[in-house]
C-alpha cells in the first residue's frame, strides 16, 4: 500500500507518498480500507516536530473513513465491508489500523468523502461546547478562528444548542462564511480589537464561554472576554507563541480556565458514542455539516499542508488515496 509518510521533521519537502507495509490489526483493532482522510493543523505541527506521534518514520493523519477490511481479535459490533469513520494515527494512507473504540459506523446519508474529515472536528467541537465547556441554552460563546475546521462546526453546533455566537476571522470572505453558518456577530481581528468588540457587544459582561486555539496574545485577551463565572477552553496553540495570564485575570471574576485535547484524554473520559448519537441527527436535519475547503489526492499532501500553513483554508481539507 501507499501512505503519506515522514522520515524526518521539517518543511513540506519531508512529506513522501510512498510504498510501505499494510498494517495488520492487533487485538482490539480494526483495519480500514481508506476512502478519505482529513488533514488537521495538528498534522502540520507533527510534520514540523511540534506534535506527539509514533516514532519516525511514520504515517501522518489523525482520522479517516472507509470500509472495514479486517477485524482484530476480540472486536465485536462491526462487520467486514461496513462503512465507518475513525480517529487514530496513520489515516493518510490506503489502509489504517485503528483501535475499535475510535471506529464509528456512519449513516448512508453522509458523503463518504466528507466522512473522512468529520471525526476530529465534529467530536472536538462537541466536547469543547458540551463536555468541557458545559454550554447552556441562552449563553453566548466566543469562537476564535471561526473559519477553521473546528470553528465552522462549533458555530453550527452552538446555534443548534440555542447559543449566541460571536466569532473572529482574518478576512471578509471568512466572516461571510461564519455568518452563513449562523454566527450572530463576526469580528475581523486584523481590523479591530476583538476584546473591545466583545465587551461592547456584551455591554461589558463578557461571554459565558470562549473556545480558543491560537495562543499567545490572543489567549491573553480571550481570558479577559470571559464573564464572571464563565469558562475558557484552550485546545491549541496555532501561533506557537507562549501566553502570560496573570492570576488577577482569573480569580477576581471566578473565571475557569480549562485545557482540552482529544489525543491525550484517558479512555472513558470523553464519551464519543454519546456525542455521535447527538451529532448524526443534527447532520441529518441539516443543522450541522462539514464545510469542505478542498479535496486533494494524497500524493498532493504537501499542497494541503502549505494551504493550512498559510491560513488559507475555509473549513476542512480532505485527502483521497
Amino acid at each position: 500500500m501507499k501512505a503519506v509518510r515522514i522520515h524526518e521533521f521539517g518543511d513540506v519537502n519531508v512529506l513522501k507518498w510512498e510504498v510501505t507495509h499494510r498494517p495488520k490489526p492487533r487485538a482490539g483493532q480494526v483495519l480500514i480500507k481508506v476512502e478519505s482522510s482529513g488533514v488537521n493543523y495538528a498534522d502540520v505541527m507533527r510534520r514540523r516536530g511540534g506534535y506527539p506521534g509514533p516514532d519516525l518514520p511514520s504515517t501522518l493523519g489523525l482520522e479517516a473513513a472507509g470500509s472495514v477490511a479486517e477485524l482484530g481479535e476480540g472486536v465485536t459490533g462491526l462487520t467486514v465491508g461496513q462503512r465507518v469513520m475513525a480517529m487514530g494515527p496513520g489515516g493518510n494512507a490506503e489502509y489504517v489500523a485503528v483501535n475499535a473504540s475510535y471506529v464509528f459506523p456512519y449513516p448512508e446519508t453522509i458523503n463518504p468523502i466528507h466522512a473522512g474529515g468529520m471525526p476530529v472536528v465534529f467530536l472536538t467541537a462537541y466536547h469543547l461546547l458540551k463536555t468541557r465547556g458545559q454550554v447552556q441554552r441562552g449563553d453566548t460563546v466566543l469562537v476564535q478562528a471561526g473559519a477553521s475546521g473546528v470553528g465552522t462546526v462549533a458555530i453550527q453546533l452552538a446555534k443548534a444548542f440555542g447559543v449566541k455566537v460571536i466569532t473572529t476571522a482574518s478576512s471578509q470572505d471568512k466572516l461571510e462564511l461564519a455568518r452563513s453558518l449562523g454566527a450572530d456577530v463576526t469580528i475581523n481581528y486584523t481590523a479591530q480589537d476583538f476584546e473591545a468588540a466583545v465587551q461592547k457587544e456584551t455591554e461589558g459582561k463578557g461571554v459565558e464561554l470562549v473556545l480558543e486555539c491560537v495562543g499567545g496574545p490572543v489567549l491573553e485577551k480571550s481570558v479577559r472576554c470571559v464573564a464572571s463565572y464563565g469558562r475558557l477552553v484552550s485546545y491549541g496553540n496555532a501561533s506557537g507563541t507562549p501566553a502570560t495570564i496573570p492570576a488577577s485575570d482569573l480569580f477576581p471574576a471566578n473565571r475557569t480556565f480549562i485545557g482540552f485535547s482529544m489525543g491525550r484524554s484517558p479512555a472513558g473520559k470523553l464519551d464519543h458514542k454519546k456525542a455521535w448519537a447527538e451529532l448524526f441527527p443534527l447532520v441529518a436535519q441539516g443543522k450541522a455539516r462539514l464545510v469542505v475547503d478542498q479535496v486533494l489526492p494524497m500524493s498532493q499532501a504537501a499542497k494541503a499542508h502549505q494551504h493550512l500553513s498559510n491560513r488559507g483554508s475555509h473549513g476542512k481539507v480532505i485527502l483521497t488515496p
